[in-house]
Protein backbone atom coordinates (compact mmCIF):
# COMPACT_ATOMS: atom_id res chain seq x y z
CA UNK A 1 0.00 0.00 0.00
CA UNK A 2 1.48 3.31 -1.05
CA UNK A 3 1.12 6.29 1.27
CA UNK A 4 1.42 9.78 -0.17
CA UNK A 5 2.74 12.56 2.07
CA UNK A 6 0.80 15.72 1.71
CA UNK A 7 2.97 18.80 1.67
CA UNK A 8 1.69 22.19 2.71
CA UNK A 9 2.07 24.92 0.18
CA UNK A 10 2.62 27.56 2.95
CA UNK A 11 6.20 28.79 3.23
CA UNK A 12 8.09 27.89 6.35
CA UNK A 13 9.15 30.85 8.53
CA UNK A 14 12.74 31.89 7.93
CA UNK A 15 15.06 31.12 10.87
CA UNK A 16 16.42 34.71 11.01
CA UNK A 17 12.92 36.14 11.11
CA UNK A 18 12.10 33.88 14.01
CA UNK A 19 15.18 35.05 15.91
CA UNK A 20 14.25 38.68 15.30
CA UNK A 21 10.72 38.00 16.52
CA UNK A 22 12.25 36.43 19.66
CA UNK A 23 14.52 39.47 20.29
CA UNK A 24 11.55 41.82 20.35
CA UNK A 25 10.70 40.57 23.77
CA UNK A 26 13.50 42.90 25.29
CA UNK A 27 15.58 42.25 28.45
CA UNK A 28 14.34 40.53 31.52
CA UNK A 29 14.56 42.18 34.93
CA UNK A 30 17.35 39.82 35.92
CA UNK A 31 19.39 40.80 32.87
CA UNK A 32 18.92 44.51 33.63
CA UNK A 33 19.96 44.05 37.26
CA UNK A 34 23.09 42.12 36.29
CA UNK A 35 24.01 44.74 33.70
CA UNK A 36 23.50 47.59 36.15
CA UNK A 37 25.57 45.79 38.76
CA UNK A 38 28.45 45.32 36.32
CA UNK A 39 28.26 48.96 35.23
CA UNK A 40 28.26 50.03 38.89
CA UNK A 41 31.40 48.02 39.56
CA UNK A 42 33.13 49.52 36.53
CA UNK A 43 32.14 53.08 37.52
CA UNK A 44 33.24 52.50 41.12
CA UNK A 45 36.61 51.27 39.88
CA UNK A 46 37.02 54.32 37.62
CA UNK A 47 36.09 56.70 40.44
CA UNK A 48 38.51 54.91 42.76
CA UNK A 49 41.34 55.29 40.25
CA UNK A 50 40.50 58.99 39.79
CA UNK A 51 40.41 59.67 43.55
CA UNK A 52 43.63 57.73 44.09
CA UNK A 53 45.41 59.63 41.29
CA UNK A 54 44.22 62.97 42.65
CA UNK A 55 45.36 62.04 46.17
CA UNK A 56 48.81 61.05 44.92
CA UNK A 57 49.09 64.30 42.95
CA UNK A 58 48.00 66.50 45.87
CA UNK A 59 50.25 64.63 48.30
CA UNK A 60 53.24 64.94 45.99
CA UNK A 61 52.57 68.63 45.38
CA UNK A 62 52.33 69.38 49.10
CA UNK A 63 55.42 67.32 49.87
CA UNK A 64 57.38 69.19 47.19
CA UNK A 65 56.22 72.55 48.57
CA UNK A 66 57.28 71.62 52.11
CA UNK A 67 60.67 70.40 50.89
CA UNK A 68 61.22 73.54 48.85
CA UNK A 69 60.59 75.74 51.89
CA UNK A 70 62.80 73.59 54.11
CA UNK A 71 65.64 73.83 51.59
CA UNK A 72 65.96 77.47 52.66
CA UNK A 73 68.10 76.03 55.45
CA UNK A 74 70.66 75.21 52.76
CA UNK A 75 70.72 78.88 51.72
CA UNK A 76 71.32 79.92 55.31
CA UNK A 77 74.09 77.35 55.58
CA UNK A 78 75.89 78.85 52.57
CA UNK A 79 75.63 82.37 53.97
CA UNK A 80 76.70 81.38 57.47
CA UNK A 81 79.88 79.84 56.06
CA UNK A 82 80.86 83.38 55.05
CA UNK A 83 80.40 84.97 58.50
CA UNK A 84 83.30 87.38 58.97
CA UNK A 85 84.33 87.48 55.31
CA UNK A 86 85.58 91.01 54.56
CA UNK A 87 85.23 91.97 58.22
CA UNK A 88 88.22 92.70 60.49
CA UNK A 89 89.18 89.52 62.42
CA UNK A 90 89.75 91.58 65.55
CA UNK A 91 86.06 92.51 65.66
CA UNK A 92 83.17 90.22 66.59
CA UNK A 93 81.45 89.20 63.35
CA UNK A 94 78.33 87.76 65.03
CA UNK A 95 76.56 90.70 66.64
CA UNK A 96 73.27 89.08 67.61
CA UNK A 97 72.15 85.51 68.27
CA UNK A 98 69.06 83.77 69.62
CA UNK A 99 67.11 80.59 68.95
CA UNK A 100 65.05 82.34 66.29
CA UNK A 101 67.46 84.86 64.74
CA UNK A 102 71.09 85.60 63.96
CA UNK A 103 72.84 88.80 62.83
CA UNK A 104 76.35 88.75 61.42
CA UNK A 105 78.77 90.74 59.26
CA UNK A 106 79.76 89.19 55.95
CA UNK A 107 80.45 90.08 52.34
CA UNK A 108 77.93 87.75 50.69
CA UNK A 109 78.38 89.49 47.32
CA UNK A 110 82.15 88.85 47.16
CA UNK A 111 82.94 92.56 46.67
CA UNK A 112 85.88 92.71 49.09
CA UNK A 113 89.37 93.20 47.68
CA UNK A 114 92.93 93.98 48.80
CA UNK A 115 95.39 96.85 48.53
CA UNK A 116 97.64 96.48 45.49
CA UNK A 117 100.05 99.09 46.90
CA UNK A 118 100.81 100.09 50.45
CA UNK A 119 98.82 102.99 51.93
CA UNK A 120 100.37 105.40 54.42
CA UNK A 121 98.53 106.87 57.39
CA UNK A 122 96.64 110.01 56.41
CA UNK A 123 96.24 109.07 52.75
CA UNK A 124 92.81 109.42 51.16
CA UNK A 125 93.70 107.51 47.98
CA UNK A 126 93.64 103.70 47.89
CA UNK A 127 94.75 101.55 44.99
CA UNK A 128 93.06 98.17 45.13
CA UNK A 129 93.30 94.92 43.23
CA UNK A 130 89.60 94.91 42.40
CA UNK A 131 86.80 97.26 43.25
CA UNK A 132 83.95 95.84 41.15
CA UNK A 133 80.78 96.29 43.17
CA UNK A 134 82.12 99.00 45.49
CA UNK A 135 80.12 102.24 45.20
CA UNK A 136 80.29 105.81 46.56
CA UNK A 137 79.05 106.09 50.16
CA UNK A 138 79.90 102.44 50.87
CA UNK A 139 81.60 101.70 54.18
CA UNK A 140 84.92 99.91 53.80
CA UNK A 141 86.73 97.92 56.48
CA UNK A 142 90.51 97.93 56.18
CA UNK A 143 92.39 95.35 58.18
CA UNK A 144 95.86 93.88 58.52
CA UNK A 145 96.51 91.60 61.46
CA UNK A 146 95.13 93.28 64.60
CA UNK A 147 95.00 96.73 62.95
CA UNK A 148 91.69 97.81 61.42
CA UNK A 149 89.45 100.78 60.77
CA UNK A 150 86.36 101.88 58.88
CA UNK A 151 86.32 104.41 56.03
CA UNK A 152 83.64 105.74 53.67
CA UNK A 153 84.02 105.82 49.89
CA UNK A 154 83.83 109.24 48.23
CA UNK A 155 84.52 108.22 44.64
CA UNK A 156 85.83 105.16 42.82
CA UNK A 157 87.38 105.13 39.36
CA UNK A 158 88.69 101.78 38.22
CA UNK A 159 91.04 100.47 40.92
CA UNK A 160 91.39 103.87 42.61
CA UNK A 161 89.23 104.68 45.64
CA UNK A 162 89.05 108.15 47.17
CA UNK A 163 87.98 108.27 50.80
CA UNK A 164 85.91 110.82 52.69
CA UNK A 165 87.20 112.51 55.81
CA UNK A 166 90.81 113.08 56.84
CA UNK A 167 92.22 109.84 55.44
CA UNK A 168 93.54 106.64 57.00
CA UNK A 169 94.24 106.51 60.72
CA UNK A 170 96.80 103.71 60.23
CA UNK A 171 99.28 102.55 57.62
CA UNK A 172 98.53 99.36 55.69
CA UNK A 173 100.81 97.16 53.56
CA UNK A 174 100.04 95.84 50.10
CA UNK A 175 97.72 92.86 50.46
CA UNK A 176 95.76 94.35 53.37
CA UNK A 177 92.08 93.51 53.18
CA UNK A 178 89.67 96.17 51.94
CA UNK A 179 86.33 94.64 52.89
CA UNK A 180 82.80 95.66 52.07
CA UNK A 181 80.73 93.46 54.46
CA UNK A 182 77.11 94.11 55.38
CA UNK A 183 75.14 93.26 58.54
CA UNK A 184 72.94 90.30 57.54
CA UNK A 185 70.01 89.12 59.66
CA UNK A 186 67.99 85.91 59.45
CA UNK A 187 64.86 85.88 61.60
CA UNK A 188 61.77 83.70 62.07
CA UNK A 189 58.39 84.94 63.31
CA UNK A 190 54.78 84.02 62.60
CA UNK A 191 55.74 80.96 60.50
CA UNK A 192 57.72 83.23 58.15
CA UNK A 193 61.49 83.13 57.64
CA UNK A 194 62.99 86.47 56.56
CA UNK A 195 66.39 87.76 55.53
CA UNK A 196 67.63 91.33 55.83
CA UNK A 197 70.68 91.58 53.53
CA UNK A 198 71.82 94.81 55.19
CA UNK A 199 71.72 96.87 52.00
CA UNK A 200 68.86 99.10 53.11
CA UNK A 201 66.09 97.10 51.42
CA UNK A 202 64.88 95.69 54.74
CA UNK A 203 63.68 92.17 55.61
CA UNK A 204 62.62 89.97 52.69
CA UNK A 205 60.48 86.84 52.99
CA UNK A 206 62.37 83.66 52.15
CA UNK A 207 59.85 81.00 53.15
CA UNK A 208 56.36 80.68 54.60
CA UNK A 209 54.77 77.79 56.44
CA UNK A 210 57.88 77.38 58.62
CA UNK A 211 56.61 75.61 61.73
CA UNK A 212 59.98 75.38 63.49
CA UNK A 213 63.16 77.41 63.00
CA UNK A 214 65.84 77.03 65.61
CA UNK A 215 69.50 78.09 65.78
CA UNK A 216 71.89 76.37 68.18
CA UNK A 217 75.42 77.60 68.82
CA UNK A 218 78.71 75.95 69.81
CA UNK A 219 81.93 77.51 71.13
CA UNK A 220 85.64 76.99 70.35
CA UNK A 221 85.59 73.62 72.16
CA UNK A 222 82.44 72.57 70.28
CA UNK A 223 80.41 72.84 73.48
CA UNK A 224 76.82 74.04 73.18
CA UNK A 225 76.31 77.62 74.34
CA UNK A 226 73.23 78.02 76.52
CA UNK A 227 70.64 80.46 75.25
CA UNK A 228 70.90 82.43 78.47
CA UNK A 229 74.64 82.91 77.86
CA UNK A 230 74.57 83.81 74.18
CA UNK A 231 74.89 87.58 74.52
CA UNK A 232 78.09 87.16 76.53
CA UNK A 233 79.57 84.58 74.14
CA UNK A 234 79.02 86.05 70.68
CA UNK A 235 82.78 86.21 70.10
CA UNK A 236 83.09 82.52 71.01
CA UNK A 237 80.60 81.17 68.45
CA UNK A 238 82.37 78.81 66.05
CA UNK A 239 79.62 76.47 64.86
CA UNK A 240 75.89 76.91 64.20
CA UNK A 241 73.20 74.25 63.95
CA UNK A 242 70.05 74.98 61.92
CA UNK A 243 66.83 73.01 62.42
CA UNK A 244 63.86 73.85 60.23
CA UNK A 245 60.46 72.21 59.80
CA UNK A 246 58.32 73.55 56.95
CA UNK A 247 54.70 72.66 56.20
CA UNK A 248 52.85 73.07 52.93
CA UNK A 249 50.01 75.59 52.77
CA UNK A 250 47.29 73.21 51.52
CA UNK A 251 43.66 74.47 51.66
CA UNK A 252 42.70 71.21 53.33
CA UNK A 253 44.81 70.67 56.48
CA UNK A 254 44.47 66.91 55.98
CA UNK A 255 46.52 67.19 52.78
CA UNK A 256 49.31 69.28 54.35
CA UNK A 257 52.76 67.72 54.49
CA UNK A 258 55.83 68.73 56.51
CA UNK A 259 59.56 68.31 55.99
CA UNK A 260 62.41 68.77 58.49
CA UNK A 261 66.02 69.69 57.75
CA UNK A 262 68.87 69.80 60.26
CA UNK A 263 72.28 71.04 59.17
CA UNK A 264 75.49 72.20 60.82
CA UNK A 265 77.81 74.92 59.57
CA UNK A 266 81.23 76.08 60.67
CA UNK A 267 82.04 79.64 59.44
CA UNK A 268 85.39 79.71 57.65
CA UNK A 269 86.46 83.28 58.45
CA UNK A 270 86.19 83.34 62.22
CA UNK A 271 89.51 83.43 64.13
Amino acid sequence: MVTHERRSSLPRPHRGLAAAWHDRRGFTLTELLVTMAIMGLVMAALVGVQVSSNTVFVTGENQAQAQQSARTAMLMEEDLRLVGYGYPPALTAVTGASQTSITFWADLNNVSTTLSTAAAAGTKILTVAGGLGINPSDSLYLSSGSTSETQTVKTIVGPTITLNGTGLANAYPAGAVVGRPLPVTYSWAGNTLSKDPGDGTGPQTLATGVQVQQFSYFDTTDTAILTSNLSANLANIRRVAITMTAQSTAPNPCNARSFTVTTYVRPRNLP
